[in-house]
Order: structure tokens, then sequence, then C-alpha cells
């Protein structure tokens, strides 16, 4: 890419020093280059210097540019163990690049499971067969390059590769701070089907976000990206400027990606900022076909639900990925469990099958290719799943699913087509039934703990990964005929308000001023009555919708709002509540109304008197507490009902935020608290009035 060469050339003096001709980062010697495709060549040179690149039989030449950048692009090359050497020349000197191999060229990339070493001296963080396989592998042709934790604000390209190859002395060097593991095992993997040499970088770093790996242009909005000037490693782009930069546009197959937990609030739009980190690092390797194998994160001690539905949707909607299910290799006592190597085989079946030819070989996880309801049961059909066995301590049969019927509530279900707890099941569909729910609404498979997945392929031995099915319609529980966004507006409760604000609330995230697409607060004058207007986007668009009509609580229209922006407190009974809503469950008409207005944290424990309330769940009368800003919420009840009219908690930024009409039927806590539910609708609307 021009604008990398150039910026390259910028920052490559300690290369260019003494008008000599350089090579970019990964030119070092024992690399590898990817074979069966142009091989780029770049670096720096005096301005308008001739520089002449040969390897292989091939001898081209290029002019360095005014800024001194040069890039050339070696032809396709066979794959070759001979090491070679790689020589580049300008009018001063020449550089040699020595045992040079030409085969597979792979980068992997995550945070801490994918750093996780194959040796060390910690054994909490290492794999578990690493001493073994780091003192007893000898393999001359398969390469590595390990890259420091650095993060930068501006991409750093001033330094050197590092390749070793793959022996006891290579690991005893870098003993302490090693090859990934799930790196080494992909590696070996390959190396050992195809026979080719393998080159494997690692750059990785635990505790990151996948934002911080993203390159500028994978952004939409290249705003976003403005955070980098708070020179901190977590910030957008920061490793990818100061770990990854440096590499583009290096010839490679694609990358293998194990990263998620740090941005598991996030739930399922985990899936956009995939898609973001995959196409900036195709456009930056210059590669539309550039692979992403990735691993959907194992289970621990919580859920991984919501983010391991956005790791599969990511899966389904870019061709050029897949995903390794991992359901079966957790450890509920430490998130960083030491079974790399069924990891790394996992990911290494996408290459084998989709870009090395074995074409027997099932790479994928069953997926639900198609479900029916009938007698009660959800029955189902998955693609590479002909038939299934059961893997598991004691063979009782298969654990993890749950049904939900109309009311909501998910009761433990089992599959009644099980081998009678031989460990076999009969037949290719799985038919899946909850005791006492006589109508099926929702089925999920591993949302509960222990989240640990035993149910296994018989064609493939690859497991059955979390997913769900939700048959609920929509219109199911309305009072009224389909609704669209504004018909909430129109009931006569409302005539002769003014509008205050209108909120395009954020599925995740902290909710600021800019998600308000009007804010009238200065301008909206006197006001003895206010109301609130939630309307929630379901699948189908139809709209599901409450109002909330009291009067005022505050003369300050600004406090109105949503408290992460407005910083207000508000717990309190409200005058002349009165409700309507298109959703059966919440009452009409003239309610006792309480708002709940917090920017902080809250508990179960009561703090109005004289309302009631449950200090067991998160219902209309919870205690305010802890930091501020906390978690936050902003709801309205009609507690003598005991129902909630609407609610959205959780807009401080801590992830996936809760949002509902009604009483949840989805959990313990009716406010919906801890629902993490907001990414299910596809557009949510607060709009606030006075009058």
């Amino acid at each position: 890419m021009k604008k990398t060469i150039v910026a390259a050339a910028a920052v490559l003096s300690a290369f260019a020093a003494e008008a000599k001709v350089a090579t970019a980062t990964p030119f070092a010697d024992n690399m590898v280059l990817q074979r069966d495709r142009a091989v780029p060549v770049w670096g720096t040179a005096d301005a308008g210097e001739t520089v002449t690149v040969s390897f292989a039989g091939q001898v081209k030449s290029v002019t360095a540019d005014a800024k001194g950048a040069w890039r050339i692009a070696l032809d396709p090359l066979p794959a070759s163990k001979e090491n070679r050497v790689l020589k580049v020349s300008g009018s001063a000197n020449t550089e040699e690049i020595r045992n040079v191999l030409v085969g597979e060229v792979w980068f992997a990339s995550g945070q801490s499971n994918m750093e996780c070493p194959i040796w060390g001296p910690n054994p909490r963080y290492r794999d578990g067969q690493g001493g073994v396989m780091t003192a007893s592998v000898r393999r001359p042709f398969v390469r590595y390059a390990k890259n420091g934790r650095v993060w930068k604000v501006e991409p750093r390209y001033d330094w050197k590769a590092v390749w070793r190859d793959f022996s006891p002395a290579s690991f005893k060097e870098t003993f302490g701070y090693n090859l990934s593991a799930v790196a080494f095992y992909y590696a070996l993997e390959l190396y050992d089907a195809l026979d080719v040499p393998v080159g494997i970088v690692d750059s990785s770093w635990g505790g990151t976000c996948i934002e911080t790996w993203t390159p500028p242009c994978g952004f939409k909005t290249p705003p976003e990206i403005s955070e980098t000037a708070k020179r901190a490693h977590q910030q957008p782009t920061a490793l990818w400027n100061g770990m990854v930069a440096a590499w583009a546009p290096f010839a490679i197959k694609g990358f293998i990606w194990y990263q998620g937990c740090s941005n598991a609030g996030q739930g399922r739009s985990y899936s956009e900022r995939m898609h973001a980190l995959y196409d900036g690092w195709a456009k930056e390797f210059q590669n539309p076909g550039l692979k992403l194998y990735f691993v959907q994160l194992a289970p621990f001690s919580h859920s991984w639900f919501e983010v391991q539905q956005g790791q599969a949707i990511f899966e389904r909607e870019e061709k050029n990925a897949g995903m390794a299910v991992t359901c079966d290799v957790g450890n509920p006592w430490d998130i960083h469990p030491n079974d790399k190597e069924t990891v790394a085989r996992r990911l290494a079946l996408h290459a084998l099958k989709r870009d090395y030819g074995f074409d027997d070989v099932i790479d994928n996880s069953p997926a639900l290719k198609e479900w029916k309801l009938k007698d009660g049961a959800f029955v189902m059909s998955f693609s590479d799943a002909t038939a299934w066995y059961v893997y598991n301590a004691d063979r009782s049969g298969v654990q993890g699913f749950e049904i939900a019927g109309p009311e909501g509530m998910f009761k433990p279900a089992k599959v009644i087509n099980d081998g009678a707890g031989k460990g076999t099941l009969n037949g290719a569909e799985l038919v899946v039934k909850a005791d006492g729910i006589a109508q099926p609404r929702r089925l999920r498979y591993l949302a509960s703990k222990p989240w640990i997945g035993a149910l296994y392929s018989f064609d493939s031995g690859l497991p059955l990964g979390p997913f769900e099915i939700d048959a609920r319609n929509p219109a199911d529980g309305r009072r009224d005929a389909p609704s669209r966004l504004g018909d909430a507006l129109k009931v006569p409760e409302l005539e002769g308000f003014r509008t205050v604000y209108v909120a395009d609330i954020p599925a995740t995230g902290k909710f600021e001023a800019g998600n308000y697409s009007v804010d009238d607060s200065a301008k909206v004058g006197a006001f003895s009555r206010v109301a609130y207007v939630m309307e929630l986007v379901c699948k189908d668009d139809s709209v599901d919708w409450a109002v909330a009509a009291m009067d005022a609580f505050t003369s300050d229209a600004a406090k109105l709002g949503v408290p992460s922006v407005t910083k207000a407190f508000f717990q309190q009974k409200v005058g002349n509540l009165v409700v309507r809503s298109n959703r059966a469950c919440v009452k009409e008409g003239p309610q006792e109304g309480v708002i709940e207005f917090f920017n902080g944290n809250y508990g179960q424990g009561a703090k109005l008197a004289g309302i009631g309330g449950d200090d067991k769940v998160y219902d209309f009368n919870d205690a305010a507490g802890g930091p501020n800003p906390g978690y936050g919420c902003l709801q309205i009840h009609d507690w003598k009902n005991g129902t909630t009219v609407m609610a959205y908690n959780n807009f401080n930024g801590h992830g996936a935020a809760d949002i509902g009409i009604g009483n949840s039927a989805e959990g313990p806590n009716p406010d919906w608290t801890f629902a993490k539910n907001a990414g299910a609708y596809k557009a949510r609307r607060l709009t606030i009035l006075a009058k």
C-alpha cells in the first residue's frame, strides 16, 4: 500500500542511514516466504536510488521514490526447503538475508489464550504438554517470529523480526516469553500434513480488546480511533500500530485469532468488531482472499453465550472465515485451559479443507440446518452430523439444553431420542423436550452453567457448539394490531406534549449526548407534566411500545434524560402516572408510579418505605449505591401492581444494555437487570416529552 510505504520511509531512518538500502521488518535471516503468490519485498533507500532484489533466479529492480520508499513483487514461488539467500542491493551496499525458505506463512494474534506460551515458567499459563514438545520437536523447516509487546499511537516500522526454527535450542532461548502454544501446534499440524516449510508469526497480548488490533481502515467511522491519543495499549489501533502494521503487506495465507474475553460484554455486536478487524487486515495486507480462522470462546466460570453467538454470526457472514468450536475443552477453574493442541488442530482442519485440498476432511462443527415443532418438542437437523454420540463422565445423557414457553422462563430440557444412556443417539435429528412446557417457544444450548458440551458429530468427532432457536411470534402478548415507529406518540394522553429528547439507544456501550437525535431541552420552556415513550423494533420490524406520562418531578428539562448524561438522581414516587402500552402484560390507565433514575450501581434491598419490593431480586424498589458512574438504570414502575412499565439499564459502557417493557420473564429480575438483551431488537428508541 502506497500510504504504508511512505510512512515506513519516514521512520526507518535507522535502516536508511549512510545511504544504505534497507529492507522492512519481516525480512530477516531464517524467514519463510509465502508460496504460490506474488511476494512483496520493500524497504528504504535514498530518493531516486536503484534497488535490485534477487532470489531464486529472479532479478528485479526498482527506483526509490522521493520519500526513499521502494517496493518490488517477486513472481509466485513454489515451495522449497532449500535455504537460499534473498539479496537486496543498492549503490552503496548489499543486504543479504540468509536461510530463506518458501512455503506457507500464517499470522497468529489475539489475547491471552493465543499468547499462552508453549512452555514457560508459569505452570498456570502454558500448554500442558509444552515441556515434552519443546524438548523433542526438531523441525528445521518450521520457523517462527515472536513479536514483542509494544503499543504505539502511530505505526512503528523501525524494527526487525527475529526468525527461529522449531528446535529445543530456539525454545530455550525464548523461555519465559515463548511462542504461542496455539501457534506452535497449528504450525506443526500444517507442516506434518503438507510437508512444506511453514512460517508462523506470533503477535499477541493478554487482556487486550479487539479494537486495539484493528487498523484505522477497518473502522467505518474514522473518529472512533481518535481515542488512541490517550496513549494506552487498549486504545483503538494501538497494537495494530505497534505489533502488526510493520508486517503489512507481507504475503501470508491468513491469520488465526483467539480473542473475545475482553469484549464479552458487547455480546452479539462483537460480530461487527470482527468484521472491522478482518476487513482492516485484508485491506492492509492487500489480500482480499485473506483467511481468518478463529476460536470460539471456551467455557469458564461464567457465561460467554452472547459473545459466542456474535462469533458464530461473524463466521456465517464472512466467507473467508472459519470458527473452531471449543465448548468441550474449557476449564471452569481457569480462563486459560492448557489443552491448546485440540484448539490448534481444529483451526488447522479449516486450513486443510479450504486451502490445501484435503477434501475428505470435515472442518466444521455441526450447525443447525432445519427445525420444527412437533408434539411439544423441537426437532432439529444439522449439517455435518448424520449421527451423534455423547462423551461425558457418566454417559447420563445430553446436558445443556433449555426450553422456554410463552411465559419466557427457561427450564432444563432433554434429548428424548438418546441411546438410553449408552452414549449414542438414535438418528440424525435431535429431538429436545422440557417437562411441563407444552408450547415451546425458545431453545438454547450451553447458555447456562456449566456451559460445557459433550455432544459430538459421529461423522467428524467435532462438538456441537452453543446455539439457540427463537420461535416466538413478536405479536404474541400484544393487545393491539402491529405497530410501527411513531405509533406510540399518537396516543391521546400525549396531546399537547413537546419533544425534549429523542434517543437512539445503543445495544452496547456508554450512552452519550451524541446518541440523542433530538435535544430540545434548552428551549422546551416551563412544564408541569413529563412523558417517556419506549419503542423497541422487533425482528419483523413491528414495534413493542409503552408510554408513561406523569407529573413533573423536576423543573429542569436537562435532567429528564438518561442519567449517564444528566448525572441526575431520582428515586421517588411520581404523581398521576398514566400508562399506555401495546403489551398485554402492562396494565393501562392511571397507576401508582415510582421512578428509579440512577447513574451508579444499585442493590436488591428495598429503599423507599411503604411500597414493598423483594429484597432478593431487582424490581421496582432497589437501593442505590456503589460507584458512580456504575451500572445505571432508567426505570418507571407501576409499584401497586408490581410491574416495570419500562426499563433501560447498564448505560455506562459495561457491555450489552438491558431493555424491556413490562416485567422480564427471561430471568429472576423483573426490572430486566442483567438481561443483556438490547441486541435482540433491531432498534431501540426513547422519546422524552414535556407539557
